[in-house]
């Protein structure tokens, strides 16, 4: 081997070693889905006022400006599983349009009063196992998964918050955000069985809650294997949910329109 292929091949497993190859793959799975994508996107966090980088960001295309639906992804690389403690009582009384996705107070409002239509969705329902934690097995450490969680919690309240807060004239009104891990390792779900027993069971995907300041959301974590098709099946939740709020977006469109005349 060369002293140039040498070299290569150490800068290959630098990039495997800290996520680079997922990264990229995880935003050509979401742009083969019909995503815009942009990669290594800079945020300005809310609390602390500096600039932060996300991994990647999916964004729903949107020729009028009314709903922007987003998809914060951070990739993480790992050799150890990373454990998802589960219960089927996390969510229990728990408002489901918190639980959904951080979202604009005006978006909310408009899931409340389509309430009943919403919950058709399966991730608007959340039926069965949903995490309370996320942990790295073999590891007393449990910075690696909170720093992820807490990272990709703050990148979608900051993009969420960030057109609500511009001067822009016409800024969007309907604003959405899910946050979401990818992991190249194995995930385990972990949960209590009848019996007593914590059951373990290897799966390629899972959500927790996660509180962020004053609310709690839901994190989906997927592992590297499941990305490819839930890039499709984010899609297709997008379009349910502008396919709801085609009124609304109507509503808005107009009464821009005679702010023109």
């Amino acid at each position: 081997m060369t002293d140039n292929e040498q070299m290569l091949t150490k800068v290959q497993e630098w990039l495997d070693a800290r996520g680079f190859a997922l990264e990229m793959h995880t935003a050509s799975a979401f742009r083969a889905a019909g995503f815009e994508v942009r990669q290594s996107s800079t945020y300005t966090d809310s609390a602390t006022g500096k600039d932060r980088e996300i991994d990647v960001l999916a964004i729903d295309p949107d020729s009028v400006g009314v709903v922007e639906i987003q998809f914060v992804l951070e990739c993480k690389h790992t050799k150890k599983p990373w454990v998802l403690l589960c219960s089927p009582d996390t969510l229990t009384n728990y408002n489901r349009t918190f639980a959904f996705a951080p979202m604009t107070t005006q978006f909310r409002n408009v899931l409340v009063e389509y309430f009943r239509d919403a919950m058709l969705w399966p991730w608007m329902r959340k039926e069965g196992l949903v995490g309370y934690s996320l942990r790295e097995a073999f590891s007393d450490d449990g910075d690696l998964p909170f720093a992820a969680a807490s990272s990709v919690a703050s990148a979608s309240d900051s993009f969420v918050q960030e057109r609500t807060q511009s001067p822009k004239r016409y800024a969007a009104p309907y604003r959405m955000a899910f946050p979401i891990i990818v992991v190249d390792g194995p995930l385990v779900r972990g949960y209590l069985s009848e019996k007593g027993d914590v059951d373990l069971e290897e799966v390629g995907e899972g959500e927790f809650l996660f509180f962020f300041r004053d609310h709690g959301s839901c994190i989906r974590i997927l592992t590297a294997s499941r990305v490819a098709e839930f890039a499709q099946e984010a899609k297709r939740v997008a379009n349910e949910i502008r396919s709801m709020l085609k009124f609304e977006e109507r509503k808005v469109v107009d009464s821009w329109k005679k702010r023109i005349e």
